[in-house]
């Protein structure tokens, strides 16, 4: 039986850590872990110059050191050896992984651009020049009526003319970044442009922007921070009853059928200029109209309004012959036109007449005191009164819209309940209907005098005044066609 123990194998050094050996004062070398030979433990190591070869890889120099210990003591057994081996390796070591890994990344980061470069080629993204039709055709891009189309078509046009001119090196949708972004803001901060006006622009920005995230494979929004210019809203006030008068019995023609409808309806100036016969049922006393505001919405509801016997003799005073297309013609045709540019540029002149209307014939301040002009004595004694400047801009008071507070203020102090108020004027939040039903000062004062009776709700009173077309048709009255007649009435007049 063989006794003879088996050979050990010899652990091999770690790859890149040197050779660890013994040498003696006379030059002689052992391998590590030979014993007597009276020697002291040396390091033979590739070490790194810091430089780099044709083919990029590090240059490494052959180095010798004898190690020590701490004290400055040659070592002499293997363990101490093998501690201050790794004690020196260690650095080059970590600092060779630490390249490795840069250089990875760096190809990471060269790859990186390679695909999205090939990305790009193969599906290119959105570019300026083909983002308004991006928007258009997305399906994240929000329900909007054709003029709020029309002002966000402006707003982009006015982002692209100052972008050409302030960065013409952005090609596609996603080099527009936020500090880009915070430019044009700024630039708009200093175009004196009213918060309101402000708030709509960068507002639109914000959506569009939003809607081209995916297409444009950007990795933010860059509009996305920009907060809202606090609004300095000025306020509409309600018309006392003498006012309200006055504004009425001092129109003519169609434009006291425009107030009569602002009055007694409630109406945005929109829906009363607009406002079409297939829409007034006077047999019924209503009208039934989806508002302009929620034409472009697919469930929008109608809105039902009653019409007051006031009202209603109003519109009677147009021959059923003539009850075709829209109530009143002329406001309808300045309010629909569009300009070349697709603009409503005559609704501004609706507004201008309605005002002057207010200021001139009625003798009512429609400017905010202590703006735009206001009405003084005439100090030549030529005329009663004369409108003076203040030498401020003008901060519009009173408007058609002061017809619709005024109804709904109405509505308030004669007790309607708030839910019934909301569905006549169409307004989808209660708060926007209690922000009318303020009382103000002149209403208050008002307040205690009786209702006119020219305006009440239409389906408690019976209408006292025979419309002319009536009194027409019961003259045509005869013992055969009594009957053909009574029924036309009835159906207000429709043959």
């Amino acid at each position: 039986m063989n006794t003879t123990p088996a050979p050990t194998k010899r652990k091999r050094a770690k790859k890149g850590y040197g050779r660890l050996y013994i040498r003696t004062t006379k030059g002689k070398e052992y391998r590590a872990g030979t014993q007597g030979t009276g020697g002291f433990y040396w390091l033979e190591y590739l070490k790194p110059t810091g430089t780099l070869n044709a083919d990029g890889k590090p240059v490494k120099k052959k180095a010798r050191v004898k190690l020590l210990t701490e004290t400055g003591e040659p070592i002499t057994n293997k363990g101490d050896a093998e501690k201050a081996q790794e004690k020196i390796i260690s650095q080059y070591v970590t600092a060779t992984k630490k390249e490795q890994l840069n250089q990875l990344k760096a190809e990471l980061e060269d790859a990186t651009r390679e695909h999205a470069q090939a990305v790009d080629e193969a599906n290119p993204p959105t570019t300026i020049a083909d983002a308004w039709e991006t928007y258009l055709n997305s399906n994240d891009a929000p329900e909007t009526g054709t003029d709020t189309l029309k002002y966000y078509a402006g707003y982009w046009k006015k982002y692209r003319e100052w972008l050409k001119e302030n960065h013409p090196d952005a090609k596609y949708v996603r080099d527009i970044s936020a500090k880009t972004a915070q430019d044009y803001v700024s630039h708009l901060r200093k175009s004196n442009l009213t918060p309101n006006t402000f708030n709509k622009h960068t507002g639109f920005l914000k959506l569009f922007f939003r809607v081209l995230e995916k297409p444009a494979r950007m990795e933010e929004n860059p509009f996305g921070t920009v907060k809202k210019r606090k609004l300095q809203t000025n306020i509409r006030r309600e018309l006392c009853m003498e006012e309200l008068k006055g504004v009425l019995e001092k129109a003519d023609g169609e434009l006291q059928a425009l107030l009569y409808l602002g009055t007694f309806t409630g109406l945005r100036l929109g829906d009363c200029c607009t406002l079409k016969w297939g829409e007034v049922d006077l047999v019924r006393m209503q009208i039934k109209r989806v508002p302009n505001k929620l034409r472009h919405r697919d469930n929008a509801k109608p809105v039902v309004v009653g019409i007051p016997p006031a009202l209603h003799h109003k519109l009677s005073e147009t021959p059923t012959s003539k009850r075709k297309g829209y109530v009143i013609p002329s406001f309808a045709e300045m309010y629909t036109y569009r300009n070349d540019k697709g603009r409503p540029s005559k609704q501004p002149d609706i507004a201008k007449k309605i005002q002057k209307h207010f200021k001139d014939m009625c003798g009512i301040q429609i400017h905010k005191e202590g703006t735009g002009k206001v009405k003084v004595p005439d100090p030549t004694g030529k005329h009663k009164y004369i409108w003076k400047s203040t030498g401020k801009r003008a901060v519009v008071e009173v408007g058609f819209h002061s017809l619709r507070h005024t109804f709904v203020s109405i509505q308030a102090e004669r007790g309607t309940p708030q839910a019934v108020v909301q569905a006549i004027v169409g307004h989808g939040n209660p708060a926007m209907t209690a922000h009318y039903t303020h009382i103000g000062e002149r209403a208050a004062q008002q307040a205690a005098l009786a209702m006119p009776s020219n305006i009440v709700d239409a389906k408690f009173e019976e209408v006292r005044h025979v419309p002319e077309w009536i009194r027409e048709k019961l003259e045509t009255v005869t013992a055969k066609n009594w009957k053909a007649v009574i029924s036309e009435v009835l159906q207000g007049g429709v043959q």
